[in-house]
This record gives structure tokens, C-alpha cells and sequence, in this order.
């Protein structure tokens, strides 16, 4: 797989995923609306190719190896 760079904002709201935050925890820790924290979510799920599954749980692992 390709290296896929993550931009800050995104690099934030994983790193807050890896610590076991929810959307809701994302959101006010980065003072964003939890639409905005899906958006993100959903963005990195396209770009990572992950389309089924526990798609959370399958972007934290990919980017914890890294």
C-alpha cells in the first residue's frame, strides 16, 4: 500500500481515535461540530480503502502499525 499522509486536522482526530476518544470527545477536544469529525472519518475510510466493517476499529489499527 501506497504511504497516504494524513493532513494536521486529520492527524489530530486520529490521534485522539488512538487514544479511545469518541466523536463526541473528538469534537470538543478540537472545538469542531461531530458532523465535522464524521466528515473526517470518512475522508481517511475512502482514502484507506476500508468500505465495510468496523471501520474505526480497521483505520486505528492501519494507522497505528505505521
Amino acid at each position: 500500500m501506497e504511504e497516504k499522509s494524513l493532513r494536521p486536522r486529520e492527524r489530530q482526530v486520529v490521534e485522539l481515535l488512538l487514544q479511545g476518544c469518541d466523536n463526541d470527545e473528538i469534537s470538543k477536544q478540537l472545538n469542531m461540530a461531530r458532523r465535522t469529525v464524521k466528515a473526517h472519518f470518512n475522508r481517511l475510510f475512502v482514502r484507506f480503502g476500508i468500505d465495510s466493517g468496523v471501520k474505526r476499529v480497521k483505520l486505528a489499527t492501519l494507522l497505528y502499525r505505521r
